[in-house]
C-alpha cells in the first residue's frame, strides 16, 4: 500500500471518528453517576445531609456531549436548585460553562429577554404605563425592613414619579423567618384581586404600619388595616381570606422567584435583569437611569 493511500484511509477514518463524536446522541446517565455525582457536591458545597440533594435534570448542550446538570434540594424556602455544567466524561464540574463563538452581549441581551418574559406571566400588580421604556419588578415582604427601606425609596425616585418612564411590577416573596409575612402577602393578594389601585393603598398602609403589627395577633392588625384602605370591598376581602383563594398568587410568585435566583428580599429586575442591593437614593437612580439609557440605545438600533 503506497503512501498517499496510506494516509488518505487514515485521514478518512479520522474523520468518519470525529463527525461519529459529533454526530452521535449522548449516553443517558446511569443512576450509580448521578449519585456520585450528588455526593460529590454535598462535600464541594458542605450542603446538609436533610437537603437530600439531587440531580434533578441533565441536559446535553452541545454535540461534544457537555452537559447541563441541575442538582436540587430541600431547604428552609422549599426547593432550591443549583445549576452546574459537566465534561463529557462526567469527570469535571464548572459553574459555567462559556462559547466563545457566541457574542456575550447578545447572550445577556437573550437572558433578560427570557427572565423578562417569566417575570410577567399571569396576573400581577402594576403601576405604570406597559409601554414604558423600563419595567422594575420587585420580589418582596412586608415584613422585611430592607423591603420597606425600598418602598420608601421607591416612592421618592424621580424617574418612578414621572409616570411614563418605568413600570413597577410587584410579587410577593414572604420569608420563611418572618411570621407574619405569609399572612400579609396572602391578604395583599386578595387586595389585589379587587384591583391595582386597591393593591397599592393597602400594600403602603402595611408598610407603613410594619412596625407596629405583631406576631400573636397578625391577622387582625392586617384586617384592621385593610378596613382603612379606600374602595376595598371587606365582605369579599374576608372570603377570600378565609376560602385561601389568594394562597396560589403567592406561591407562584414566591416559586417563580426561586427559579430565577431570588435568595433575599428585596430583590429588584430591570427590564429582565436583577440589580445588586439597593443601598440608597443615589444608587437606585443610578440603575433606573442606566436601565433607562439602554433600553432607548436598543430601540434606536
Amino acid at each position: 500500500m503506497t503512501r498517499a493511500l496510506i494516509t488518505g484511509v487514515v485521514i478518512g477514518l479520522g474523520t468518519q471518528l470525529l463527525g461519529a463524536t459529533h454526530g452521535a446522541a449522548c449516553r443517558d446517565v446511569s443512576s450509580e453517576e448521578k449519585s456520585r455525582l450528588a455526593a460529590y457536591v454535598v462535600k464541594k458545597y458542605q450542603a446538609p445531609e436533610q437537603a437530600k440533594l439531587r440531580v434533578e435534570e441533565v441536559q446535553p448542550i452541545d454535540d461534544l456531549c457537555n452537559r447541563k446538570l441541575v442538582f436540587a434540594g430541600d431547604g428552609a424556602l422549599g426547593t432550591f436548585r443549583l445549576t452546574l455544567y459537566a465534561s463529557p466524561d462526567l469527570r469535571f464540574l464548572s459553574r459555567e460553562l462559556f462559547d466563545t463563538y457566541t457574542d456575550p452581549e447578545r447572550e445577556r441581551r437573550e437572558a433578560a429577554q427570557k427572565a423578562m418574559g417569566e417575570l410577567l406571566e399571569g396576573e400581577y400588580a402594576a403601576r405604570g404605563p406597559a409601554s414604558a421604556p423600563v419595567t422594575m419588578v420587585v420580589f418582596s415582604d412586608f415584613e422585611c425592613p430592607y423591603c420597606k427601606k425600598l418602598k420608601e425609596l421607591i416612592d421618592a425616585e424621580p424617574l418612578l414619579k414621572s409616570g411614563d418612564k418605568v413600570r413597577l411590577v410587584f410579587r410577593h416573596m414572604p420569608m420563611s423567618q418572618h411570621r407574619w409575612a405569609q399572612q400579609a402577602a396572602e391578604a395583599a393578594a386578595c387586595a389585589e384581586f379587587q384591583g391595582a389601585e386597591v393593591f397599592w393603598a393597602f400594600h403602603n398602609l402595611v408598610f407603613d404600619n410594619q412596625g407596629s403589627i405583631k406576631p400573636a395577633d397578625a391577622s387582625g392588625q392586617i384586617s384592621a388595616l385593610a378596613e382603612g384602605v379606600p374602595g376595598l370591598d371587606m365582605r369579599s376581602f374576608r372570603a377570600c381570606l378565609k376560602q385561601d383563594m389568594s394562597l396560589g398568587v403567592v406561591v407562584r410568585d414566591r416559586e417563580m422567584g426561586r427559579r430565577l435566583g431570588v435568595v433575599a428580599t428585596p430583590a429588584v429586575f430591570l427590564n429582565g435583569i436583577q440589580v445588586p442591593a439597593i443601598r440608597n437614593s443615589r444608587e437606585l437612580h443610578e440603575y433606573i437611569y442606566g436601565a433607562l439609557k439602554e433600553s432607548l440605545r436598543g430601540a434606536a438600533q
